[in-house]
């Protein structure tokens, strides 16, 4: 069937103006947008991010109509601790194919806004694990857990940085590995945000504590981005021996080979 981009936005998110037709023109393959859920959008000026699923909805049915079915539904989940229930409420009675859940926020800020700029990195460190610890363990029916270095992607971490707060990752990593999650390499923050290297380690320990499954994502907000150096991606998980990235339809996990 053949691997293709599990994280992307279209219109469907406030902060991405591409259509599907504009994707739909880069691969005769499957397509899967994965718009924005975040309540108390920080990033958004506080207001609630909620995707419209019935316009969603309604597009990808007309556009599978003649382009054969090709396109999937998907969500991407922020969590904070105060939007859980609203969450899961919002979820209840609808279909997605594929659900990545992130952290982008703490309630107060989101992780990209200039203000982390002054602080303490250890202490945002120590926040924004214990945060994607916390979210993988109270969502229910999430894939995929996307982008673990959002929160960190502003400040100067080293892989000895991420070593200091290696008990916090292995016990988010336990996480994921016991919801049966794909941790996703999010190509952007490897090649755009220069955090090849912090991927590389925590492929590595996720590996070594007997993790398997991985989803490749370019986070593309537009066309130019779209499978962002997916090729430099796989080749580091062909280094690290892995020859496999696992899919999802009506959220059930499938692998295909890379």
């Amino acid at each position: 069937m053949g691997y293709y981009d599990q994280h992307m936005h279209t219109h469907f998110s406030p902060d991405s103006a591409e259509s599907f037709e504009n994707y739909l023109e880069q691969t005769d393959g499957l397509l899967v947008t994965t718009e924005h859920l975040d309540f108390h959008d920080a990033y958004n000026g506080g207001v609630d991010t909620v995707l419209d699923y019935a316009a969603y909805s309604d597009k990808i049915d007309a556009l599978n109509a003649i382009h054969d079915g090709r396109i999937r539904r998907g969500i991407e989940v922020g969590y904070t601790p105060e939007s859980h229930a609203r969450i899961m409420s919002y979820l209840e009675g609808k279909t997605f194919d594929v659900i990545l859940l992130s952290v982008h926020q703490n309630g107060r800020y989101d992780y990209l806004q200039p203000i982390i700029d002054e602080m303490d990195p250890k202490a945002v460190m120590q926040e924004y694990f214990q945060l994607c610890t916390e979210a993988v363990r109270q969502i229910d029916g999430a894939n995929i857990f996307a982008h673990f270095d959002y929160g960190i992607r502003r400040l100067p971490v080293t892989v000895e940085d991420l070593r200091e707060f290696e008990p916090l990752l292995k016990g988010l990593l336990n996480a994921i590995m016991a919801k049966k999650m794909a941790l996703e390499l999010n190509t952007r923050s490897m090649y755009e945000y220069n955090n090849a290297d912090l991927y590389r380690y925590m492929i590595g320990l996720y590996l070594e504590m007997g993790g398997s499954s991985f989803s490749l994502g370019s986070d593309a907000h537009s066309i130019q981005k779209y499978r962002y150096h997916f090729d430099d991606a796989i080749a580091l998980l062909h280094e690290l021996g892995v020859t496999e990235l696992t899919l999802f339809k009506n959220k059930m996990a499938y692998t295909d080979k890379i």
